[in-house]
């Protein structure tokens, strides 16, 4: 049973009011971060809103907002480098290759070194 009555209606509004403000927090956040250069993700957005992470999950266009800003190029006056998630991918992938390319070097000289130390005791 559901009530239709005064008191329910202001409950309603009262909602819809509380998550249009909580709406625009978040929106002032992801633009905060943008213009600054701050940190930009589902939680460094919602801890500035001062809102829950599953706020932003239940409003996916919220959540199209802060995944569409992690992919902007940072602001001109941001300090430091930029880091993206694709130049992050990127530094991964050459380590991975590098760790690669090393453990191959790492094979090549332990059997070198194995079988220099079979030479020496043949000598013997």
């Amino acid at each position: 049973m559901t009530s239709t009555g005064p008191a329910a209606t202001a409950m309603a509004d009262g909602r819809r009011a509380d998550s249009a403000r909580r709406r625009q927090r978040v929106i002032t956040a992801v633009s905060r971060a943008v213009t600054d250069g701050t940190e930009i993700s589902v939680s460094a957005i919602a801890r500035a809103a001062a809102v829950d992470r599953t706020f932003l999950y239940r409003h996916r266009d919220l959540l199209s907002q802060v995944h569409a800003a992690q992919a902007w190029p940072p602001a001109a006056g941001a300090a430091g480098p930029a880091v993206t998630r694709a130049s992050l991918q990127a530094d991964l992938l050459a380590a991975h290759e590098r760790s690669l390319r090393l453990n191959a070097r790492i094979q090549q000289l332990e059997k070198r070194l194995s079988e220099t130390l079979g030479e020496q005791v043949g000598l013997q």
